[in-house]
């Protein structure tokens, strides 16, 4: 039984030790993606031209941003925004805790998360 335990206990030590375990931290946030485009861009190439890196923080950072540059591209370029205004999201509860799960992921605009801020604070109780 005591044979046993200490087995057990090896398997665990070994396998919390793993480096495959570990967790990796980016080298930049998504903040710091959304500023450096050329950065950004050759870290997606990286990541889309080899899929062993897809679960790692950087792919995920520079991806999100992507994202969030993409949609504050229409933004700024003037064209009309739906979902920047609260009256998009009306009542659509969905809609609300959709555009803020993104938010809470940085991978929606601030006009966005700020609309939706807004319509879920009207929606009826």
């Amino acid at each position: 039984m005591i044979r046993l335990r200490v087995v057990g206990l090896a398997a665990v030590l070994a396998v919390s030790a793993a480096p495959a375990f570990a967790l990796e931290r980016a080298q930049h946030t998504v903040d710091w993606y959304q500023t450096h485009q050329q950065e950004r861009e050759s870290v997606l190439k990286m990541c889309q031209n080899d899929h062993s890196y897809d679960n790692s923080a950087d792919c995920r950072n520079a991806t999100s941003a992507m994202h969030g540059a993409t949609a504050d591209s229409f933004v700024r370029a003037d064209k009309t925004d739906p979902e920047a205004d609260p009256a998009y999201y009306g009542h659509d509860a969905g809609a609300i805790a959709m555009t803020l799960s993104m938010c809470s992921r940085n991978m929606a605009p601030l006009a966005w998360c700020q609309a939706a801020r807004i319509a879920s604070a009207h929606l009826p109780r």
